[in-house]
């Protein structure tokens, strides 16, 4: 028998209606998290970003039971816990991280977009390897629920979050998001591999008007916000 939640959000694919089956599917979801070794909170919310996309991908005809065909694109989460598993930072590679980053800082402000690992290695006199390296050995202390402020007159887009509902609302948003709006989200945050840009950087590249990007930007973090707020409720 198919979920009531699961038949609204097919009829009606938004966001709200796919919280609410991955809501409904929650204790499928709570039953796999637990197989698995990992800080429960960030592996619940993976598996509810990877049942999501288990919904869209479900097709009815292959005669599997949605339940099953969730457990069954959970298994990456063995992975993903593996993953989370933390990385012992020399003091040394700490030390060059904190340089790379003011270097990085300072460089991102003269030439006014984000330098390359090139650009970097020749100003800091490491090589690209080791940058690399530091990069994935020290990672940027973020609190819970912290937020990237936008420029004066732009909003505030969610940063790096730990929280379980705002997380997973940040990721169901984004998978419904148009590629442009995809790239707003990624360079105000900094997340999915780009870098940090400001509103006149990402309009210039974007070819609009920093007025847009920052209304842009508060849509999507109102939208955000909200969804996070309805699965809290």
């Amino acid at each position: 028998m198919s979920l009531p939640e699961y038949e609204t959000w097919k009829n009606e694919p938004t966001p709200e209606n796919m919280a609410s089956t991955v809501k409904a599917l929650e204790p499928t979801i709570n039953a796999e998290v637990q197989r698995y070794s990992g800080p429960k909170p960030l592996l619940r919310s993976k598996a509810m970003v990877l049942a999501a996309k288990a919904v869209k991908s479900y097709d009815p005809a292959q005669g599997a039971k949605l339940r099953s065909w969730v457990v069954t694109q959970l298994q990456p989460l063995s992975r993903y816990g593996q993953s989370l598993r933390p990385i012992q930072a020399s003091e040394v590679a700490i030390r060059q991280a904190a340089e790379v980053n003011r270097i990085r800082e300072e460089m991102a402000d003269r030439l006014d977009h984000e330098p390359s690992l090139e650009e970097l290695a020749d100003e800091t006199g490491l090589s690209v390897r080791r940058i690399e390296n530091i990069q994935k050995q020290v990672k940027p202390a973020v609190p819970e629920a912290v937020f990237i402020e936008g420029d004066a007159e732009g909003a505030s887009l969610p940063g790096t979050v730990t929280s379980d509902i705002l997380g997973t609302a940040e990721e169901m948003v984004y998978d419904s998001l148009t590629h442009r709006d995809k790239l707003i989200y990624d360079w105000k945050t900094g997340k999915h591999g780009k870098p940090t840009l400001s509103n006149q950087v990402i309009a210039k590249r974007l070819g609009v008007t920093p007025a847009l990007i920052s209304q842009r930007s508060q849509q999507i973090a109102l939208q955000i916000q909200d969804l996070a707020r309805r699965k809290s409720l």
